[in-house]
């Protein structure tokens, strides 16, 4: 016996469909920022990437940041340099290399966010904790608190320790970039 179901009454949807990602407006892509890109000595392979996500799966932070590896490069290529430049991944990057030593097109993606971090920097864009780096890094040499002397005495090891010398480091960071980050030189 045949049981014929009648079938259930659909919405006629009016509009635009509804996508899973925001579109882009092509009138704020950035023509030039590709090449700008390929032209610094990171970026020659920078059009070989097919997004085949490989970065992505490596990268051991990936699944925290709002724009993956690939979806980053994929942005560079179209020229979306301002949402790029503002991103937070670029600078959230642990500098593993993983996703650089994955790319079956050998594009160079962890130098290529240096490349953007450079950029970013040298129009202001940098992040307030980084900046407060950079001025522990001016002001005291090092980024982290040598072991207090009675918790080195507490291990076994001598009270201070041997050779360290901060004034070197102090000393060539006064040449550098790193000064005007911090606010030492505009």
């Amino acid at each position: 016996m045949l049981v014929v179901y009648p079938m259930a009454e659909t919405e006629e949807k009016t509009g635009p469909p509804v996508t899973l990602i925001d579109p882009i407006d092509m009138s704020k892509l950035d023509s030039k920022f590709r090449e700008e890109l390929k032209s610094m000595p990171n970026g020659e392979e920078l059009s070989a990437c097919f997004a085949c996500s490989t970065c992505t799966a490596a990268c051991p932070i990936a699944n925290m940041w709002t724009y993956k590896p690939h979806q980053l490069i994929r942005m560079i290529l179209l020229g979306m340099k301002e949402e790029v430049l503002s991103s937070n991944e670029i600078w959230l990057c642990l500098t593993c290399y993983q996703c650089q030593e994955r790319c079956p097109q050998k594009v160079r993606v962890t130098d290529i966010f240096f490349d953007c971090k450079n950029l970013a920097a040298e129009q202001g864009r940098v992040p307030p904790k980084v900046i407060a780096l950079a001025k522990e890094l001016l002001t005291k040499g090092q980024l982290y608190t040598v072991t207090a002397d009675w918790e080195r005495e507490d291990m076994g090891l001598e009270p201070e320790v041997p050779g360290l010398s901060v004034d070197a480091v102090k000393s060539i960071l006064e040449g550098t970039r790193t000064k005007r980050l911090a606010g030492g030189d505009e």
